[in-house]
């Protein structure tokens, strides 16, 4: 009884207690991530040592305290300190909400303690700072301001990166060169001629930030010499939020002039029998041989004729949300999805397609075009969804799903003269349909044990990627006295009148476990060591198919035909009746089979050696096995295929300095081994035909060596968000593969492995706000920022003088030239502009981009060696943040709208021979954002 009178008493006075007593409690916003919740900043009763630090959602609470008013303190490194009023009474909690904003205070005196993801330029800079390698990011901040709206895009922002159609050059290094993870997991191409996806199909709208790494860590796949560019997507909400956003925009050309696309449906493979069935247009090969005549149904539903069509506008919709929910004390779960669509069109008159002899005359029998006509719509459907799960602070899991669907409907018209008579003119419509898409689906761990010192990273990817062409339809037309007729009327080759299919399906899983021990502390109680061993695993399987039906005209190629209404002698009545004939192409080239797996692990060491040197070294095993099965012209005959195996062990090492000459500045140095291995299509023999030029693959192609060595001095000055960074790189390429034109009657390139390659060069960056550049008080110059990034390349390639590629010798024009795709200078420069007023905040962005020319392809026999022709681009972006809920932009993209061109250098005959020249228009589009 005594005891139980004593735990009353105790009871109440602590009743009484809590009584007298109030806490507060609030949430940090992050004012440079679009007020993102701020985590692990500290939060302080000024004059005290009582306080606290956010958690994951930027919420804090400090009990406990006596009634009276309180001065509270929030601070974070690189942030701005931000100090707020606030009174607490007896039994009741007092809010304090609070946002923070980037400071002037230095750089160096931030330690970054936690792997939280930023998106803001400030945050990115404290990272890269911080990191024990070599790296550069481009945060969700950063490529909103500059308007940016595919990942493609905001990767020639970088220094050193510029973009070619679909292709991304790194240092002068072209697609086979470079690597594309989606948060730290490898993503596969949709395009069988590329290995690089084409990362424009990705919207920023999922984009936390892009990293660049130009330098190799074991962490990494070998096969790299370019750049391995990482997608981290957004995956935390932090607040609830749904947003909707909407965009309408033009291409300057596409509105001012008629648009046209084939007729009929894009995505109908499908025929009709007697009504009964429905028939495959895309053919089995060679298993089944096709003629017309053996059939008594019409199995095409598309048609030949253009239709015109409707231009605009551009733009598209999306909408985003995300929220948590707590499911206990600690346990929460994020969840976050993203969903976008958009289009656009793009028209190119009076364009130039062509190649050239040695004497400068066209080659390819279909002829010179310098009247081409070009039409394109392209649409973009991406959804991405993100369930994050905490457990505690320690332990965490991720799933990410994104589906991307691309598709580009494209008509090009050619007029030019035959090279078979350069009296006559021939004309050609090629219609191509394209579908490419791609599904992944990811799950990600992240887990520490016995107070961070041990740390396990794991993920597994399944993607699934297939890229379309349903139906591409070809054309060829002859004028003549009489007027136009079908067929070319000089050459009997039934190919230039077509049907084409293709169809490319792959499957590719990965995973990878990383285990890191952290040792040796500092004074300040932190880790200053750390072992990495990982190991991973990667499984690819690709099937590719492609038929080509030809269009047999000899009994209508005499009838006088209309270029806008061919279906008038092309129809279903004269395909039954036999008045032509549709003929299966049987080429067994196209179709292969590849496959391969990359399995291995690693070892990395991070050591600092004293207080200003630290060392990062390790090595990676990879056991890697190709294999390609194919089929040669000769083995119409046989059902069994070729193969091609590569089946290596690469030792790969890797070892990076990092120097802190003084609180502001770094030395770094990274030296490494990497390979290169040719893709699918390099390697089976397959025939890609394009009007004026066509590329078989090698199967004796062979992977190169690659030496790489980068030196970088970077330097962040007091204010944050500002650098000053150079670097030296150099590259040695033992064996490098490269597309090569070779002694044929067409415009014919194949690939092969030259001798070697060098590569030098030296990159300069900086961001600097122009108040602080020239030194001012509050002005006009405070709100604006400069941003530049330069790069100068040299290049040679030695060749070697008996170079055989596909059992010819090649017999190159110049043995020695520049590396494909290496421009001598990339140069980006913007200047931004912010200011807050009122109730607006207004960021606006001008900037331009030039490069030098870049080959495209190496000549041979005599031929020149064909150039990309460098060009500027200058784009402008502003944007409107009016309150909290809505959002106003204007884009202008390509303002100068310069020239695409190719030349072919002919030196014999001291001429520049233009084979390709088309302009895309200006692109101009107004967005609205609502914030619930």
């Amino acid at each position: 009884m005594r005891k139980f009178i004593i735990l009353c008493a105790l009871f109440v006075v602590g009743i009484s207690s809590a009584q007298d007593t109030g806490s507060i409690t609030g949430t940090l916003l992050d004012k440079e991530a679009n007020d993102q919740p701020l985590p692990f900043a500290n939060v302080l009763i000024k004059g005290t040592s009582k306080g606290t630090t956010t958690d994951f959602d930027g919420l804090y609470t400090i009990d406990n305290l006596s009634s009276g008013n309180y001065t509270i303190e929030f601070s974070f490194v690189g942030y701005e300190t931000l100090t707020k009023e606030v009174t607490v009474n007896p039994g009741e909690t007092s809010t304090l909400n609070a946002s923070l904003g980037a400071s002037a205070a230095a750089l160096d005196e931030v330690i970054i303690k936690t792997t939280v993801k930023k998106e803001s330029e400030v945050a990115i800079l404290l990272e890269q700072k911080n990191a024990v390698t070599i790296q550069q990011k481009i945060g969700a901040q950063e490529l909103s301001k500059k308007g940016v709206s595919d990942v493609a895009t905001g990767l020639t922002k970088a220094t050193g990166i510029s973009k070619q159609s679909d292709k991304l050059y790194v240092r002068g290094l072209g697609d086979r060169y470079n690597n594309a993870y989606l948060n730290g997991l490898p993503i596969p191409s949709l395009n069988p001629k590329l290995k690089m996806i084409d990362l424009s199909i990705f919207p920023t709208d999922i984009v936390e930030n892009l990293g660049i790494y130009k330098t190799y860590a074991p962490n990494i796949y070998g096969d790299f010499a370019g750049a391995s560019v990482n997608i981290d997507t957004k995956d935390r909400p932090g607040k609830g939020f749904l947003d909707f956003s909407f965009s309408s925009g033009i291409n300057t050309n596409a509105v001012r002039n008629d648009f046209f696309l084939l007729n009929g449906g894009q995505y109908d493979q499908w025929g009709l029998d007697d009504g009964s069935r429905r028939v495959p247009v895309f053919l089995d090969i060679p298993n089944y041989q096709y003629t017309s005549t053996d059939i008594n149904y019409y199995p095409f539903d598309t048609s030949f004729n253009p239709k015109k069509r409707f231009s605009g506008p551009d733009g598209g919709f999306g909408v985003s949300g995300g929220t948590s929910f707590n499911l206990g004390e600690v346990q929460k779960l994020d969840v976050l999805f993203t969903a976008s669509f958009s289009q656009g069109h793009e028209t190119s008159l009076d364009g130039t397609e062509a190649a050239y002899n040695t004497a400068g005359e066209s080659t390819v029998g279909i002829g010179f075009f310098e009247d081409v006509n070009r039409y394109s719509y392209k649409t973009n459907t991406t959804t991405l969804g993100s369930i994050g799960y905490r457990i505690n602070s320690d332990h965490k899991l991720l799933s990410t799903t994104l589906f991307v669907n691309d598709t580009k409907d494209e008509l090009k018209e050619y007029r030019g003269l035959s090279s078979e008579d350069t009296d006559v003119f021939i004309r050609i419509r090629r219609g191509t349909y394209e579908q490419n898409n791609v599904f992944t689906q990811q799950l990600a761990g992240e887990h520490n044990f016995a107070e961070n010192k041990y740390k396990l990273n794991w993920g597994g990817a399944y993607n699934k990627a297939q890229g379309l062409i349903p139906d591409r339809r070809q054309l060829i037309f002859t004028e003549t006295e009489n007027g136009l007729v079908l067929g070319d009327a000089t050459s009997p080759d039934f190919a230039n009148n077509q049907r084409f299919y293709q169809e490319l399906n792959e499957t590719d899983f990965s995973g990878k476990i990383d285990f890191d021990i952290n040792f040796g502390k500092n004074e300040d109680d932190e880790f200053l060591n750390k072992l990495t061993l990982g190991t991973f695993g990667r499984k690819k399987e690709r099937d590719f198919e492609a038929n080509q039906l030809n269009y047999n005209l000899n009994n209508v190629n005499d009838l006088i035909a209309d270029f806008n209404d061919p279906d008038a002698i092309l129809n279903e009545n004269n395909f039954l009746a036999g008045e032509y004939v549709v003929l299966e192409n049987l080429n067994p080239t196209r179709l292969y089979n590849a496959d391969f797996t990359n399995y291995g692990g690693y070892a990395n060491l991070q050591y600092q050696l004293s207080d200003k040197l630290l060392v990062n070294g390790g090595v990676r095993v990879e056991l890697f096995e190709q294999n390609i099965y194919y089929r040669l012209l000769g083995d119409l005959e046989t059902s069994d295929f070729r193969q091609n195996t590569i089946n290596e062990t690469f030792l790969l090492p890797s070892l990076d300095f990092k120097y802190t000459l003084n609180e502001q500045s770094n030395l770094r140095l990274a030296v490494s081994k990497t390979v290169t291995l040719p893709k699918f299509t390099e390697v089976a023999p397959f025939l890609d035909e394009d009007v004026t030029e066509s590329t078989f693959g090698n199967p004796d192609l062979q992977y190169s060596d690659n030496y790489n060595f980068d030196v970088k001095w970077e330097f962040f000055p007091e204010q944050s968000g500002e650098l000053i960074s150079a670097t030296l790189f150099g590259k040695y390429l033992d064996s490098p593969i490269e597309k090569i034109g070779i002694a044929s009657a067409s415009n014919f390139f194949s690939f092969g492995n030259t001798e070697y390659a060098v590569v030098a060069g030296a990159e300069i960056e900086l961001k600097k706000n122009l108040g602080h550049l020239f030194k001012t008080e509050e002005s006009v110059w405070n709100d604006l920022t400069l941003g530049l990034n330069t790069t100068f390349m040299y290049s040679e390639v030695t060749i070697d003088e008996d170079l055989i590629v596909n059992g010819v010798n090649v017999a190159l024009t110049n043995n020695k030239r520049k590396l494909q795709g290496a421009s001598p200078f990339l140069i980006n420069t913007d200047l931004a502009y912010s200011k807050e007023f009122e109730k607006h905040k207004i960021t606006s962005v001008l900037d331009f981009n030039i490069f030098g020319d870049r080959i495209y392809a190496a000549g041979s026999n005599g031929r020149g060696d064909i150039f990309e022709k460098g060009f500027g681009s200058l784009n402008f972006n502003i944007k409107d943040e009016i309150g909290d809920h809505i959002e106003l932009s204007l884009k202008a993209k390509n303002l100068l709208n310069p020239s695409e061109t190719r030349y072919q250098n002919q030196e014999n005959i001291g001429q520049e021979l233009t084979t390709y020249q088309f302009d895309r228009g200006i692109n101009i589009s107004l967005g609205l954002t609502y914030k619930l």
